[in-house]
């Protein structure tokens, strides 16, 4: 009921972030989470998908533009799902950081509708361990997207990793581009995990 019941358009939302021990841009703190990437599936009706993602690879500071395609992205109305509450606390940061976006940043969180506290309420697989983390969930919903398929990266410290690597001048534009798809490739499949689970939940 939870599944079907959600409006369109339907925005599912990850968010890929980076901490490192030393600052590598101005007016950051040690170990800070800093959004460098996002991926956004667009549902606008029942089987009318879209996707849409920001990664800046130039090795500038890539909050604010990041913030500024968010908003864009995101419009002004329909919920924007999540899986646990780590993308409300990035998008808060976005609003202390940026000031003068915080009244539109603090409009997506009002938004924000997470899917992990009814995944837990409601659906088990003894394969799942004992986790409900997307990753453990999605195999047993979803065979054919379990992330251990994936390669280049399969959670989230690869990811920051990988894209510390690739900012970095030393990196060669073949390695680069490299990074860049396994980038792109991974966010896109945490938002998509989204979608199936709404989907099986809602029995479509």
């Amino acid at each position: 009921a939870f599944a079907a019941g959600l409006p369109y358009p339907r925005f599912y939302l990850d968010f890929e972030t980076v901490g490192p021990a030393i600052p590598i841009w101005a007016g950051t703190r040690p170990y800070q989470a800093l959004p460098i990437q996002w991926s956004c599936h667009i549902e606008r009706a029942p089987t009318v998908l879209h996707h849409a993602e920001f990664l800046d690879l130039s090795g500038a500071p890539p909050m604010r533009v990041l913030a500024e395609a968010l908003i864009h992205t995101l419009e002004n109305a329909g919920p924007v799902l999540m899986y646990t509450s780590y993308e409300r606390g990035v998008i808060e940061g976005l609003a202390a950081m940026f000031p003068d976006l915080a009244v539109p940043l603090q409009a997506i969180v009002e938004r924000l509708v997470d899917l992990h506290p009814v995944t837990r309420a409601n659906y088990y697989h003894p394969d799942m361990l004992g986790s409900w983390s997307i990753k453990a969930v999605l195999p047993t919903i979803a065979p054919d997207m379990d992330y251990a398929a994936l390669e280049g990266i399969r959670e989230g410290t690869e990811a920051s990793a990988a894209y510390l690597e690739a900012i970095h001048p030393r990196t060669q534009p073949e390695r680069r581009d490299e990074l860049r798809r396994n980038l792109l490739r991974y966010c896109a499949h945490d938002t998509e995990a989204m979608v199936r689970l709404v989907h099986f939940f809602a029995g479509t």
